[in-house]
């Protein structure tokens, strides 16, 4: 994709961002070790997607390849905010939460698409949040400024 220009030099170092930024606040690997041990062993190649900040690099530099560059950059902005939210959302909650986002987010998709309303939506959301917190085991490695760009969303802004 960067040999055949595919992807801009501005896309490749966001993505690269991206990547390290995933792989700082990530505690758990997309696929362990002793996995991709036993995948090389058995085909030869080691796979190159172990870390999460590999699988989003790779996830992103793919799917989002169609967008512009604006919408390409909103979205790896909002990944990085909803990384964050999980943390925030998420982190020292119990078990009982945990499950009940699980509930309400199968309650939800039991309904039928056009009962949905702002509260699925958010419930859906929620949802999203929480596997990305347990699945990469999201730890508070989030730098100032990241901190500080994440709460300058949610501070109303004067007219």
């Amino acid at each position: 994709m960067i040999n055949d220009g595919t992807l801009s030099v501005e896309r490749v170092n966001a993505l690269i961002c991206i990547k390290e930024f995933i792989d700082r606040i990530s505690g758990k690997n997309y696929i362990g070790e002793e996995t991709a041990r036993d995948i090389e062993k058995k085909y030869g190649v080691r796979p190159n997607v172990i870390s999460w900040g590999d699988y989003f690099q790779t996830e992103m530099a793919t799917s989002l390849l169609v967008l512009t560059d604006e919408e390409f950059d909103r979205a790896l902005e909002t990944l990085k905010f909803d990384m964050v939210a999980a943390w925030i959302i998420f982190s020292g909650k119990g078990p009982a939460f945990f499950e009940w986002v699980d509930n309400a987010n199968e309650a939800a998709i039991g309904l039928n698409r056009s009962e949905h309303g702002e509260e699925e939506e958010e419930i859906f959301h929620l949802k999203i949040l929480k596997d990305y917190y347990t699945d990469l085991g999201i730890e508070n490695k989030f730098n100032e400024s990241e901190m500080e760009w994440f709460v300058s969303f949610q501070e109303p802004k004067a007219i």
